[in-house]
């Protein structure tokens, strides 16, 4: 079994609403509804949990109890990697027979079903897979604003999500750096960190993370579009 974990434990405010980004309505749906819609209707996809705010547990519940998929919301830690862990040992406490995992931003609800099921699927042949987007841009390694080296932009690739691992390996990995998540950035930094090995799904351009409210703006225009 496949299952996801959409990870919306974020007080996240940037973007100057009254309420958490994920919360926060498109064309009358929430960011999350929009999110965990498109896991929902992904073939590739048995189950998925939330990941919530202690203080928007019934609110991230709301959004999301119809779907037939749905199985918990699960409380959050205090950082985005301590809310993953949580809820990894979640889905290790069901008992299930999960084969992979896939980690996935509640605030990136434009990503492509099909990209989902692409990334799954290279998971499963090699063991883990990552949405990101190749660099188009060049790019520089920096100290005080110095400019130490430029990168080959052509070896560059940005995360996204969702990222997907075999269960057991992410689980290991995360328990091997309990004492320091919060040095991490992302699920495929902890992979890597351990020895594994991750592989590219390159991904599209509107597979963006909502932080702005220009970015809401840009959501508006993408749904839209019917992304």
């Amino acid at each position: 079994m496949v299952w996801a974990i959409i990870v919306a434990g974020g007080e996240g405010k940037r973007a100057g609403y009254n309420v958490p980004k994920q919360f926060q309505k498109i064309n009358n749906k929430s960011v999350l509804r929009l999110t965990a819609e498109k896991f929902q209707n992904s073939s590739s996809i048995d189950k998925f949990i939330v990941i919530s705010h202690k203080n928007y547990f019934e609110e991230s519940l709301k959004e999301v109890q119809d779907l037939s998929k749905f199985v918990s919301v699960v409380m959050g830690g205090s950082s985005r990697q301590q809310s993953v862990n949580n809820g990894l040992k979640f889905l290790r406490e069901t008992k299930n027979k999960i084969s992979h995992v896939a980690i996935h931003d509640a605030v990136r609800p434009f990503v492509n079903i099909d990209k989902i099921s692409e990334c799954v699927e290279k998971a499963k042949r090699k063991g883990a897979a990552i949405l990101a987007q190749k660099a188009t841009y060049t790019m520089s390694k920096v100290q005080n604003m110095n400019i130490k080296s430029v990168l080959n932009r052509d070896e560059i690739y940005l995360h996204n999500t969702p990222q997907v691992f075999d269960f057991l390996k992410l689980l290991f990995a995360y328990s091997q750096v309990e004492n320091m998540l919060d040095s991490f950035t992302d699920d495929a930094s902890i992979y890597h960190y351990c020895g594994f090995n991750i592989y590219i799904v390159e991904d599209d351009k509107n597979n963006i993370k909502l932080t702005t409210k220009e970015d809401f703006l840009l959501a508006e225009y993408l749904l839209k579009l019917g992304y």
